[in-house]
């Protein structure tokens, strides 16, 4: 069996450190995904030492990963979402990115073409880490978990302070 040659992409954010095995063509070979409960830069070590860099052809990261990997090419994260989405879909008007820290929307006009971006500022609430730890007071597993259940919901929606949430 022929063995393609592979790129290596990394991100790492404020909760989770993601790691992508991809041929030229975009398939993906493999990934991980993990939470670094503090500590980025060791697991992003853990998991590039679990890597195969046989037939590796290049290394891209996010602006966002620790400086601890030479010689691999940097984009910027709101760029990088934005191609990764147009890879994937063809047809979408906006982009909903829930991070930890962070969420934001990213806004299209009807031709694909960038027109706008706003994000949350220092207040966390509604993004991943908070919905996570949201989700661990209510003893449930996970964010997706809360999630399911609010798509779930028939009764009326909860209200919500506007004052420190998520736009």
């Amino acid at each position: 069996m022929e063995v393609k040659s592979k790129i290596i992409g990394i991100d790492a954010g404020s909760v989770t450190v993601s790691v992508v095995e991809m041929d030229p063509d975009g398939n993906i070979l493999d990934y991980k995904y993990v939470y670094h409960q503090g500590k980025p830069a060791a697991v992003l070590r853990d998991l590039l030492m679990e890597i195969d860099y046989t037939n590796v052809v290049g290394v891209a990261r996010t602006s966002s990963v620790p400086d601890i990997y030479n010689g691999s090419v940097d984009f910027d994260i709101t760029i990088s979402i934005i191609k990764g989405v147009k890879f994937f879909y063809n047809d979408f008007r906006s982009i909903l990115n829930v991070g930890g820290e962070k969420f934001s929307l990213i806004e299209f006009d009807e031709d694909g073409n960038y027109t706008n971006m706003k994000s949350n500022t220092s207040c966390a609430a509604g993004t991943g880490g908070f919905l996570d730890q949201q989700a661990k007071r209510l003893n449930l597993s996970d964010s997706a978990e809360l999630s399911a259940k609010a798509m779930a919901n028939t009764g009326d929606i909860p209200k919500i302070a506007s004052r420190c949430s998520v736009f």
